[in-house]
């Protein structure tokens, strides 16, 4: 099993997209890419948006190569969109690399009615049906029913687990349970993984409390006691302070606790938690970003800039 993360926070946008090759499949899971349009009142800085063309560029490779496209729900960082700002990827982007591939998503039960017109696009676009897989199993493929999206509450919606499993391993993407739920763990270990891709706590946003913050510590602790290697990322690398959380709890843990940057070899660039540090050291021309949805500028100067703020 060769597993590739093409798009998470640790390195540099909005996404939980990843490329999972066994001897016979090739599956694409969660191809989208967002970068939080503001964010401590300012949009994206051209050092992210130029990590967001080249996170897109990937995931249209991998899909003009995939047998498989999952997806666990249908957020703008999880699937491509119809109505895409300049800075996610667009339907209309990646339509022909979709063609004629498996297509698997959540059932349209368990949809808002947000994520509902996103996948009925998406048919549109490709002229399928999408299959529901939820609980069933095809080759190496397992899907999970419904579990929550972050807490175990009504209102924040579900998302699909998937596991894949070959002859030396078995590899679970977790999508956006963070951590906050025991349903998803549960499944998770009666699953036995190798590896997990999942996404840790939104701590960024403030309104977690100690004790469901400390709870999801102790979900992480139990997980990683069974898991020989956990990549917990997406909202929880949002922010350097939960960055540091990661960290400290990874170094009391029984197994590997890493982010997906560490996993892929990659220098962690946490570009949404410096954005304010990118404005300050490298200044955006003004005007720049309403040039930018006109694709009247370059982002070149942009690529592998790796000025670490301090």
């Amino acid at each position: 099993m060769h597993i590739s993360i093409l798009g998470v926070e640790s390195l540099g946008v909005r996404s939980l997209s990843c490329i999972v090759e066994t001897k016979n499949r090739k599956i694409l899971i969660d191809p989208g890419v967002a970068l939080g349009l503001t964010r401590q009142g300012l949009l994206p800085h051209p050092v992210q948006v130029r990590a967001s063309e080249d996170t897109r560029h990937s995931i249209k490779k991998a899909a003009g190569n995939a047998t498989d496209v999952v997806f666990s729900h249908y957020h703008g960082d999880h699937c491509p969109l119809a109505n895409a700002n300049p800075y996610q990827l667009s339907l209309s982007q990646i339509t022909k690399e979709l063609k004629d591939t498996a297509i698997w998503g959540k059932a349209a039960s368990n949809l808002s009615i947000i994520e509902d017109k996103r996948a009925k696009a998406i048919e549109h676009a490709l002229g399928i049906k999408i299959k529901n897989p939820e609980g069933l199993t095809d080759g190496p493929l397992s899907f999970s029913y419904p579990v929550p999206h972050g807490p175990n509450n009504p209102h924040v919606g579900t998302v699909m687990m998937t596991k894949i499993e070959d002859s030396s391993d078995v590899f679970v993407h977790a999508s956006d349970i963070q951590m906050l739920n025991d349903e998803a763990i549960q499944i998770l270990l009666d699953w036995r993984p190798d590896i997990v891709l999942a996404s840790g706590p939104p701590i960024y946003l403030g309104h977690l409390s100690t004790g469901e913050i400390d709870a999801a510590k102790d979900r992480i602790l139990s997980l990683s006691d069974k898991v020989k290697i956990l990549i917990l990322d997406h909202h929880v690398m949002r922010s350097r302070k939960s960055e540091h959380w990661v960290d400290n709890i990874a170094s009391v843990a029984k197994n590997k606790i890493i982010c997906a940057a560490d996993f892929m070899g990659r220098p962690r660039r946490l570009l949404e938690a410096d954005r304010k540090i990118w404005y300050k050291d490298v200044p955006v021309p003004e005007g720049w970003h309403e040039a930018y949805s006109r694709s009247e500028v370059d982002t070149r100067p942009y690529k592998g800039v790796h000025l670490f703020p301090s």
